[in-house]
């Protein structure tokens, strides 16, 4: 079995509940996390309840238990952040021993899969897969309306999936410290997003509102992160003498944090606009600006939801992101219109609908929806591109003028196409 398939059991929750780990604790779900695509464990930001206890953290999946051994995570301090060892086959094992010497539970899933995914796995064990297959029954010799009508509702879908990520974040913060989160996570890119989600949980919101309360100002806050994680050290190249000193002066005067986080940055072949560093002197002033208002209350006030059409939502939006008041770094790279559209579509538009949501604001909610619905297609990626070869160039150009269609698209490969599951795929069409 490749070790991948059980990511795809894990994510879609094909489990039974309620589970029991190795050592016979009782285990419930609450968010099963975001997929890794980088260096570090399987899954980031999982939350589970264990004997009634709330804990956050990474999630590791192997085949068998000793394969964290083999593996030398038990010798890797990347690894220090996993609450959870998702394994096919324990053996006897029933903990897990992380490099800080402290134990994990295990997870064994060969007992408590889903009826489903167990008759699956049966016929999968004799089976072949082709990589390159460029037919699929769903997609493939398919009309233009019903395209449109099956991505359009796995892009919904897609969508509603984010609320209840965070909708599941919240239980542990509130609505700011989620969308701060959010945005951070967004800001790191591919290689350094787990890096600024860290970050923004090592140093969470409401100790910054007390600093600022305390009048902590926006270069002492971007000081504070790029001194505390080390990365201005790494870096003093990206900026000019004046403001790397600048920043270097500040954080040893600033009287708010003095300790230091080793942190995993990835920083080969960055592109000089997505450089993490740029980023950390945004969310400072970014933070600085909304201190009264507070983070979502300011968003929301912007674009102003009730009056405002998609077009000048976004616009509105947009013009948060441009905004400096840092001094000397009015001339450095800002957050393109590429990474302030993820932002929106990802983070913002479903934090305001689960707020509206909560608020019992149907309209507002409506109105999120719309904007969702109606936004242009986002920059093209390679899952995209891969799934292209399912459909006609006329059809791929059609997906790619709308990111509901786009997000229907990727929800599609992330459930079914990416561990092979055509025939699960064709019955959720019904």
């Amino acid at each position: 079995m490749d070790e991948k398939f059980l990511y795809h059991i894990w994510d879609a929750g094909h489990l039974l509940t309620p589970l029991k780990t190795a050592s016979g604790k009782t285990l419930q779900v609450k968010y099963q996390g975001q997929y890794n695509t980088a260096r570090g464990p399987d899954f980031h930001n999982v939350i589970i309840e264990l004997n009634g206890e709330i804990l956050r953290g990474d999630v590791e999946i192997h085949l068998h238990s000793y394969d964290w051994i083999a593996h030398n995570h038990h010798e890797d301090p990347h690894y220090n952040q996993v609450i959870l060892h998702i394994v096919m086959d324990a053996g006897q094992q029933q903990y897990t021993i992380k490099e800080d010497g402290k134990t994990i539970e295990i997870l064994e899933l060969k007992n408590q899969l889903s009826d489903e995914i167990r008759k699956l796995l049966e016929k999968r064990e004799t089976s072949s897969l082709n990589d390159n297959i460029t037919y699929c029954d769903l997609l493939s010799a398919i009309d233009n309306d019903a395209l449109i009508s099956i991505l359009t509702s796995w892009g919904l879908q897609r969508f509603q999936n984010k609320v209840r990520r965070f909708d599941a974040a919240l239980m542990l913060s509130d609505f700011d410290q989620v969308l701060y989160e959010g945005i951070m996570e967004a800001m790191g890119y591919e290689k350094n997003k787990h890096n600024l989600l860290i970050l923004s949980q090592t140093i969470p919101l409401k100790n910054i509102r007390e600093w600022q309360t305390d009048g902590m100002t926006a270069l002492e806050l971007a000081s504070i992160y790029c001194c505390s994680s080390k990365l201005l050290y790494l870096c003093k190249h990206h900026l000019k003498p004046e403001l790397y000193h600048l920043l270097l002066e500040t954080y040893e005067r600033q009287r708010f944090y003095a300790r230091s986080w080793d942190i995993d940055w990835q920083l080969f072949r960055i592109r000089p606009n997505s450089h993490p560093l740029y980023r950390l002197l945004t969310m400072a002033n970014l933070l600085n600006k909304t201190q009264d208002q507070g983070l979502l209350n300011y968003f929301l006030e912007r674009v102003d939801i009730e009056r405002s059409d998609s077009k000048k939502a976004f616009s509105e939006f947009s013009h948060i992101f441009k905004e400096s008041i840092l001094p000397g770094a009015e001339t450095l790279p800002r957050p393109g219109k590429s990474l302030i559209s993820n932002i929106y579509i990802n983070i913002f538009l479903p934090i305001s609908y689960m707020f509206f949501e909560k608020h019992s604001e149907s309209d507002n909610c409506r109105k999120i929806l719309k904007y969702y619905k109606e936004f242009p297609a986002l920059e093209e990626n390679h899952i995209l591109r891969y799934m292209s070869r399912y459909m006609s160039d006329a059809h791929y150009d059609l997906i790619n003028h709308k990111t509901i269609l786009q997000q229907g698209l990727l929800e599609l490969f992330h459930r079914f196409c990416n561990y092979h599951l055509c025939s699960e795929c064709l019955a959720s069409k019904s």
